[in-house]
């Protein structure tokens, strides 16, 4: 009986396994036939989810009776169930059909309307929270890839409105890296998976440069509204250094619901007006010029919980002293693959406090980049990270 028993319920787990297929899909523009870059991609109804990559390609392991849910701004958002999808299906996103684009006025300054979103936004993130994430991140020095890390990434966010917390356990990762430690003195500032979620959650990449008493007065802001024919309508306040100020400032966007106040997504870049003013920082070891800085999130709603699903960071700097002068770029990719309530229960011990997931040592048991609704690699993406890992495994160890 027992051994009935077993064969039963391991039927029954192979047919719920079976129920989760794999899927890949291609998505373009229906008009222009170019790919569409950085697509939000879920399952209806679930906090599964992924993005598009560089070449439009996206994959994800879903339900069978699932339905795929495709939204981008500026486009209309695409639902296609997956009993549809064969092989690598290519789906077209047909850009709305914009009825208005009209400047708007507001009785109060745009940077007050702007605190007011933020300060909404920030107080509807649900707490506690486990994200589910994928992270990678590739670094260039002097315009040759030196470094590639990605890895499976659970966060455990909790806090307040003010100050958001956030453990990062992580479950698999790899690095190839092709630079030894001296010349890594200054990388460290370039990105940090720590702060990836918590300084998008408190909205810190332009509040800092924009919001305070300090600096607001250093920006031109516009809103705009744009309203489709169905009636969908989304707001818009962008901000821009003004011509006489004489400092590197940053340009950008802030997208939200006029009804709800919650921000959709966020883009800043430094302004390219005001590049010629950046200056230097003096360290103990060397010296740091930022030479440019962009930064894009996402967020959604799922089941009526407000979280971030994408966040893209670039860097670029130069690093020098008496034996080194160097360029060094960096950017990261974090998506959320899934997200569940979190009872903060988890080991403390796991807890991963260094900046750069390069820092830790390899371990997956499973070649995770081509599951667990990671970003798809483009083909460029391959080679790099192919040839980091044969660079990395022929070069002399050092002790």
């Amino acid at each position: 009986m027992k051994s009935l028993y077993a064969f039963a319920l391991l039927l029954l787990c192979s047919a719920t396994f079976a129920q989760n297929i794999a899927i890949r899909g291609l998505i373009k523009d229906a008009a222009t036939k170019e790919p569409v870059i950085a697509v939000s991609v879920g399952v209806q109804n679930s906090g599964l989810g992924t993005i598009s990559n560089e070449e439009g390609v996206f994959q994800m392991t879903v339900p069978k009776t699932a339905t795929i849910v495709m939204s981008f701004l500026g486009y209309k958002t695409k639902m296609v169930p997956v009993a549809e999808f064969k092989d690598e299906t290519t789906i077209f996103l047909e850009q709305s059909e914009e009825v208005l684009e009209e400047v708007m006025v507001t009785k109060i300054p745009l940077y007050v309307y702007l605190r007011e979103v933020v300060a909404i936004s920030k107080a509807r993130f649900n707490k506690p929270i486990l994200l589910h994430t994928y992270y990678r991140e590739f670094v260039k020095s002097n315009n040759k890839h030196v470094k590639f890390s990605d890895g499976l990434l659970d966060y455990h966010i909790s806090g307040t409105t003010k100050k958001t917390k956030s453990d990062v356990v992580i479950k698999q990762n790899r690095s190839y890296l092709l630079v030894n430690d001296e010349e890594d003195e200054g990388s460290s500032s370039l990105q940090n998976l720590q702060t990836a979620i918590s300084r998008s959650y408190e909205f810190r990449y332009f509040t800092e440069r924009l919001l305070d008493e300090k600096h607001y007065e250093d920006y031109d802001f516009t809103l705009k509204s744009k309203k489709d024919k169905s009636g969908d309508e989304q707001y818009a306040i962008s901000f821009e250094p003004k011509p006489e100020i004489e400092k590197p400032l940053f340009k950008g966007t802030v997208t939200f619901d006029p009804k709800t106040k919650l921000i959709s997504e966020v883009e800043a870049v430094m302004a390219p007006s005001h590049m010629k003013y950046i200056g230097s920082i003096n360290l103990l070891i060397a010296r740091i010029s930022i030479l440019d800085s962009k930064y894009k999130a996402a967020f959604k709603i799922v089941n009526n919980n407000y979280f971030m699903n994408y966040c893209n960071r670039y860097g670029k700097m130069r690093i020098w002293n008496k034996k080194h002068d160097y360029l060094e770029e960096s950017r990261s990719d974090l998506i959320v693959t899934d997200f569940e309530k979190d009872d903060l229960k988890y080991n403390k011990k796991e807890v991963y406090n260094k900046k750069r997931l390069f820092d830790k040592p390899t371990f997956f048991t499973e070649k995770f980049w081509q599951k667990n609704n990671a970003i798809v690699l483009t083909s460029e993406e391959e080679k790099i990270i192919s040839s980091l890992e044969k660079e990395a495994a022929s070069a002399p160890k050092t002790e």
